[in-house]
């Protein structure tokens, strides 16, 4: 089990189960001379409850604080001595495995199931809250321990959460090994690809492979995707919709896990848990303020449990959260001025320009582009939001009822408003004037002029997202089999405010009215307005769904029962694009017609899974899910996984499985360009140009965008497989490998720079001159992926000191293996522009009512982007040292103090010895926006009162 930060543990095993699916006592049920435990603080019960019985019992600090136990004296077997030991406390233990048990706060009562085991175990007094709940993961359908999963399994408690002081579930993935984020700005801009924020959708993915090889899920059921098309074409998951202050836990699924969840797995599935069974409540506020007094954020959340008649609970919980936005000119480090740093200066200079010279605009002929500036240069950096502004409301409800014997009725609704603000650069770009206009270059008018509509201001969007979830559901148990019925709908509806986009009909005509001028004079605010009106995008995302799963035992096998999970599940996804009228009539300088549209696909889906026990020492587990999408067939994914125990301090575990992902309704539509004309290199292979440029060197085309009616599937194969050490309850280390394969990828076809290897989509007229290129998506990339995983666990307790615990988690992307096409040779990324490695460490220190907790993250040094991996550092780069962007170690402090009765006081302090970052890519502003820390050293105050 591997984890971002970690708690603090009276023991842990990562390994050791004797069944899978299955709970046995341990050996040793009951002490020899019983159990002599005096009453006092509940956390030194636990201490001698773990040492006197042998078994692990997990739990985090803050939860024991001022709690006493009553002391524990007698004969019992585990479970009862556990139960009784918390009595009265308000906490319970769930059962994880044969000797492991978890802490959480006592649930209100629901249905029990016959216990699956056939080893007889004493029942408990009438008093004692013996029954445990058994523990769900991502892993499987089967309920088993997280422990016991063939596969890599990462979960990231509450107290994790908090002690990391990240406020956004964004930020807090993002930097998880082997993750990457997709920051707003960058899925707005297709990565600064295009000046027209489409979108304002915060994400992350596993293993580089993109949003669209994750799968999200929120308490195992899908999201619904972004309202709104990214500028890549991706059907995203937008994580600023789910407030920290109210999930439970996060658990990710490493490797490929179609054949459980669905064909957006190809990667892993993130499965957010959110809060359901606590009794009482819980009032947290929270202020943060950077070393520099800027980017001040605010958080007040409440949440509250109560207890219905019939035994059913209500649980409430609201967030609001509001964050101040950051732009570069806040960063002195922001820039794309890389003279520092032995580089060029990649600021735009206004003017005409003849192949790489320029001659300035009016009222800069005698000023040096590179030394003056923002009247005569643009500096892009400056502008750019390094972090949105936002501000969240959220709330949520859950509540569930028994009904008869052994079911109950259980329901969810969540409730969310988010608005997110950033800002670009001002819009730039090539002008072509015409003859007569008083601002074309005298001497040659037809030279472009290079220009930034400053007076116009940034390129700003204000985005609101409103999501809408609501679930109902039936659950409970017949003999000793589970069952769960449930109708949900999803709804993610998004408006996207833009200010500062150019109407470029509006501008020429100003242009040919003398009333806009390309030099320094100033404009009246009237012109201003005309040429830049305010612009909207809207779209929606519905998803319907409805499933039923049944898990149960089958027979018995020499480990133990087999048991099985089958279901099914039926989706109905409804998407609505509402472009404002610009965007429709194509009037928006450099943005793509829209169009729009409603449109939906029905899918559905059948999944089975197998647990099968062979031995005590080995176990294996197989699925399969048979995906019928609408328009695009069946397949069956499957997949199958091993674990094996040949030792009682060494795990050994294994899965390959194959993918299925089908175009999204984000997919089936034409892609986004920017323009409607470009140039081609001119070869034999194009033939005549209708338009030759430069001595029949280029062509000049037209450019449409167009729907592939061909577009097809994309595959996957995936393997993983691993080892857990544990040769003392004190260490435990996991180290594990995967590749997942990626074929029939869906790519925007380069057909400009490469029109040879697309000869359909070459639009010739009656004579065969070559006129226009058609691009669309197609299935023609391939993208292999290779890493390893490494979980390394020490804990050291004192009798004067208190408790320490250290803690590493890293990963190495060994190969990144991309083809953009069948003809075109494999490219090895890894490394290239990102970190192949990263580290998150921690030290953590519990003594008495304090809890310090030292976080690290470690960052692999970068190769500078040269647009191609197997280019060699270029000479500028390779004179200045500068061909590799430098490591960076980030350092941070939380510190919790819970004295107070009924009090969490607590102090965290990020990025410790205010790093800066570094990034010798001179057009990406200084830094890496999925990787490096853009605020430096912040401070966060929290307090939390439970009651």
């Amino acid at each position: 089990m591997a984890k971002i930060f970690p708690a603090f543990l009276v023991s842990v095993a990562l390994l050791a189960a004797s069944e899978a699916g299955a709970f046995q006592a341990p050996p040793n049920d009951s002490t020899g001379d019983g159990y002599h435990i005096r009453a006092g603080a509940l956390d030194d019960a636990l201490n001698a409850f773990a040492a006197q019985s042998r078994v692990q019992i997990l739990y985090s600090p803050s939860l024991v604080a001022n709690r006493r136990s009553a002391g524990l004296d007698g004969k019992a077997p585990t479970r009862e001595a556990l139960a009784r030991l918390l009595q009265g406390t308000g906490l319970t233990a769930v059962a994880v495995n044969a000797n492991t048990y978890l802490l959480q706060a006592v649930p209100r009562p629901r249905p029990v199931a016959p216990p699956r085991a056939t080893v007889r175990r004493e029942s408990a007094p009438p008093s004692a809250p013996t029954q445990l709940d058994t523990v769900h993961v991502t892993g499987t359908r089967i309920p088993r321990s997280a422990f016991q999963t063939s596969t890599p399994l990462t979960i990231i408690t509450r107290e994790e959460i908090r002690a990391s002081g990240h406020q956004t579930l964004f930020d807090l993935l993002r930097l998880m090994p082997g993750m990457t984020g997709h920051h707003p700005r960058d899925v707005a801009t297709g990565g600064g690809a295009s000046q027209v924020p489409s979108a304002a959708a915060a994400s992350s993915s596993l293993y580089s492979l993109g949003p669209r090889a994750t799968l999200f899920l929120v308490d195992g059921r899908r999201m619904a995707n972004y309202g709104l098309v990214s500028t890549d074409m991706g059907a995203l998951s937008d994580l600023n919709g789910i407030p920290l202050s109210m999930i439970d836990r996060i658990e990710i699924l490493h490797g490929g896990a179609s054949a459980i969840y669905g064909a957006d797995a190809m990667a892993g599935v993130v499965n957010i848990i959110l809060k359901k069974d606590y009794s009482g409540g819980e009032i947290t506020a929270n202020y943060g303020v950077s070393d520099r007094g800027d980017a001040e954020q605010q958080r007040l959340s409440a949440s509250i449990g109560l207890q219905t008649r019939g035994g059913g609970s209500v649980f409430l919980s609201a967030d609001h959260f509001a964050r101040n936005p950051l732009v570069g000119s806040q960063r002195d480090w922001s820039t794309v001025d890389q003279r520092d740093a032995g580089l060029r200066d990649a600021r735009i200079p206004f003017g005409y320009y003849i192949g790489n010279f320029y001659v300035p605009i009016k009222g800069c002929e005698d000023r040096d582009p590179g030394l003056e500036g923002k009247a005569c240069s643009l500096d892009r950096a400056q502008y750019v939001s390094l972090q949105p502004g936002i501000t969240s409301n959220a709330f949520y409800a859950h509540y569930r009822q028994p009904v008869g014997g052994n079911g109950e009725f259980y329901a969810d609704l969540r409730a969310t408003r988010v608005s997110l603000e950033m800002q670009n650069a001002p819009f730039y770009g090539l002008v072509n004037l015409p003859e007569d206009n008083p601002d074309a270059f005298a001497p040659l008018p037809i030279l472009p002029l290079a220009y930034a509509f400053s007076e116009v201001g940034p390129v700003r969007n204000r985005t609101v997202t409103n999501t809408r979830d609501a679930t109902v559901g039936l659950r409970g148990y017949r003999g000793r089999w589970e069952w769960d019925l449930s109708l949900a709908q999803r709804r993610n509806k998004v408006h996207n405010r833009i200010d500062g986009l150019i109407d470029e009909t509006e501008l020429f005509e100003a242009a040919d009215q003398r009333l806009f001028r390309f030099d320094q004079s100033g404009k009246s605010n009237e012109v201003i307005e005309r040429i830049s009106p305010q612009n909207t995008l809207g779209g929606e995302v519905v998803l319907d769904s409805a499933v039923a799963n049944f898990d149960g035992p089958l027979f018995r096998m020499p480990g133990g029962e087999a048991t099985v999970a089958v279901g099914a599940e039926y989706r109905r996804e409804r998407l609505r694009t509402r472009p404002g009228a610009s965007f429709v009539n194509g009037s928006v300088a450099l943005a793509q017609e829209m169009e729009r549209s409603n449109s939906s696909r029905n899918d559905s889906a059948v999944y089975g899974e197998i647990n099968l026990p062979l031995h005590d020492t080995l176990s294996i587990d197989a699925a399969w899910r048979l995906d019928r999408n609408g328009g695009f067939g069946s397949r069956v994914s499957p997949k199958a996984g091993f674990k094996w125990t040949p030792t009682p301090s060494l795990t050994l575990r294994g899965s390959v499985g194959e993918g299925y992902r089908a175009p999204t309704l984000f997919e089936v539509r034409r892609p986004m360009i920017f323009g409607d004309i470009d140039y081609i290199p001119y070869s034999d292979a194009i033939g005549p140009c209708l338009i030759p440029i430069d001595d029949d060197a280029t062509c000049l085309v037209d450019k449409h965008a167009t729907v592939n009616p061909k577009l097809k599937p994309e595959t996957s194969h995936s393997r993983t497989l691993g080892v857990i050490w544990q040769p003392a309850e004190a260490f435990s280390l996991s180290l594990n490998h995967y590749r997942i394969v990626r074929n029939n990828e869906m790519l925007v076809i380069n057909s400009l720079q490469r029109p040879e290897l697309y000869p359909e989509a070459l639009l010739r007229d009656d004579e065969g001159y070559l006129y226009g290129v058609n691009i669309y998506l197609d299935n023609v990339g391939r993208t292999e992926v290779r890493g390893w995983e490494l979980d390394a666990d020490y804990r050291v307790e004192t009798a004067r000191w208190g408790k320490f615990a250290l803690r590493l988690n890293g990963h190495y992307l060994d190969r990144l293996i991309r083809r953009s096409h069948p003809q075109v040779p494999a490219l090895d990324y890894a490394g290239y522009t990102t970190p192949d490695r990263s580290v998150l460490g921690s030290v953590q220190w519990n003594y008495r009512d304090w809890i310090a907790t030292l976080n690290l993250r470690y960052m692999g040094p970068a190769k500078v982007d040269f647009g191609d991996p197997t280019v060699d550092c270029m000479k500028r780069w390779k004179r200045a040292g500068k061909c590799s962007t430098p490591s960076a170690t980030l350092v941070g402090l939380n510190l919790a103090y819970g004295g107070f009765e009924h009090w969490l006081l607590s102090l965290n302090v990020s990025n410790l010895t205010d790093h800066a970052p570094v990034n010798y890519d001179e057009s990406a502003g200084g830094y890496s926006i999925a990787d490096d820390d853009p605020v430096g050293r912040y401070y966060l105050i929290s307090a939390t009162y439970r009651f």
